[in-house]
């Protein structure tokens, strides 16, 4: 009695399997950077959300000690730790930063207004923008009442005011 002894795969079966996994690969490659996408867009709202909780608490205490609320005119100076930008380029930095005095307020005075724009280059070099903008404390007339407007910030970029990254 004749055994065969053949071991091994036939070529059809060998294509079929190279066929699956190759559908497979153009399945899971897309949904794969987009979960990347989606970790890192999470991790910068998360970074922004925390320098945003730093900046009101520093100007809450200076509004607790000085009666008039102002904020940082950069804003990663309100953290306990200034962020890295490493030597490969990724990482948050201030691109660039404008300092200058408005006039003038109700009583003639100058207040303080700042602009920065902060940028975050990720891990693919992709690189987005938020421009963080101040104004300092100033007298205000209505009704004939003088109040002191206290200080405000903005921020504007990916995830802020409606826009998308």
């Amino acid at each position: 009695m004749n055994k065969l002894t053949h071991k091994g795969f036939t070529l059809v079966e060998l294509i079929i399997v190279m066929v699956l996994l190759g559908i497979l690969a153009a399945v899971a490659v897309p949904r794969m950077s987009q979960s990347i996408m989606a970790g890192e867009e999470a991790a910068e709202q998360k970074f922004l959300a925390s320098m945003i909780s730093a900046i009101e608490i520093q100007a809450n205490d200076k509004f607790v000690r000085t009666s008039r609320k102002e904020y940082e005119h950069d804003p990663f100076n309100a953290l306990d730790k200034y962020p890295q930008t490493y030597e490969n380029g990724e990482g948050w930095y201030v691109e660039s930063q404008n300092n200058w005095t408005d006039c003038c307020d109700h009583r003639g005075n100058g207040y303080d207004r700042s602009s920065i724009t902060i940028k975050h280059r990720r891990n693919d070099g992709n690189e987005y923008s938020w421009n963080y903008e101040t104004r300092g404390p100033r007298y205000q007339h209505n009704d004939g009442q003088e109040y002191i407007e206290q200080g405000v910030y903005w921020i504007n970029g990916p995830g802020f005011n409606g826009q998308t990254y």
